[in-house]
């Protein structure tokens, strides 16, 4: 929600600073000022929207990697991920396999992955972890 306030406020600020340049040039026609703060509105809602995606995203890929990096496991198109068997590279956000091992040189993307639920109920480390990020 952050993002959509500053994207929202930094849009307002940038017509209103055009609409005065614009006004004391008398270059605007009352035409073009409705068609101008249109289309600034609706790139305003397409921005804020896309940020909501994108942070959701960014939350979860977080989620994973954090999860991982703890030591449980993840299943990935039908592939169980684990430190073993693999390295996370974060350039990419994709596991590759380790060398010597039975993914050697295997590469798979985070965004398909979910965590693997634990039977042990003495850490639900998952799930403190989703609420965490759910408060961010």
């Amino acid at each position: 929600m952050p993002a959509f306030l500053a994207i929202f406020l930094v849009l307002a600020l940038t017509l209103s600073l055009l609409y005065f340049i614009l006004k004391d040039f008398g270059i605007i026609t009352p035409k073009q000022r409705t068609i101008a703060l249109v289309a600034l509105v609706l790139f305003g809602v397409f921005a804020g929207v896309y940020s909501y995606f994108q942070s959701k995203s960014d939350k979860n890929d977080m989620m994973l990697q954090t999860a991982f990096l703890r030591g449980q496991s993840l299943e990935c198109n039908g592939v169980i991920i684990n430190r073993e068997n693999f390295n996370l590279v974060t350039g990419t956000l994709s596991f590759i396999g380790k060398k010597d091992g039975p993914m050697n040189n295997i590469i798979i993307p985070l965004d398909n992955c979910k965590i693997i639920t634990q039977e042990n109920p003495e850490e639900p480390v998952s799930r403190n972890l989703e609420e965490e990020l759910q408060r961010d």
